[in-house]
């Protein structure tokens, strides 16, 4: 087109002009396709894992039809191994989060059980029975520490009188 426009200013032909003219929007509307076409083969042929540079496009599809390279089946294995490699991390994390709440939570309940167990030691310490007695028999017989009764002194075995 460039060297029909050199051409024309040259020799100012009326048939060169009028050519041009008609022809000049043409070109620029097949020039935008071919922008707007090579932008969608590439953004295709990145889509596929491929480089727009080396595939030809007779190897990205036959008879219409798109046909994914391995490369696609690549990516998409490494990041499944990718997701699961972040849900066994946050499974982890979440499973030491629960670890120490069951932690603390059986820490407390020990602490309550020592408590207790000191607080039932105390009562028992200090409950033992008071009784009240004006010369301690009372207590004497409870713990069977009671002198013998006064009375006649024990005698040998009875023998017959008489």
């Amino acid at each position: 087109m460039e060297l029909l426009r050199r051409e024309c200013g040259l020799h100012e032909h009326s048939v060169l002009r009028g050519f041009l003219a008609s022809s000049e929007g043409k070109l620029e509307r097949l020039q935008r396709d071919a922008r707007t076409a090579e932008d969608a083969y590439n953004t295709v042929v990145r889509y596929f894992g491929e480089s727009p540079k080396t595939t030809p496009p007779v190897r990205l599809g036959r008879r219409g039809r798109l046909h994914p390279p391995p490369l696609l089946l690549q990516d998409a294995e490494q990041e499944n191994e990718m997701r699961k490699k972040q849900e066994e991390v946050m499974r982890e994390k979440l499973l030491a989060q629960e670890a120490k709440k069951q932690e603390k939570v059986s820490r407390n309940k020990w602490q309550q059980q020592e408590l207790i167990a000191e607080l039932r030691r105390r009562q028992a310490k200090d409950h033992r029975p008071v009784y009240e007695g004006k010369d301690g028999t009372i207590e004497d017989i409870i713990t069977g520490t009671a002198p013998a009764a006064p009375g006649p002194a024990p005698r040998g075995p009875a023998a017959p009188r008489g």
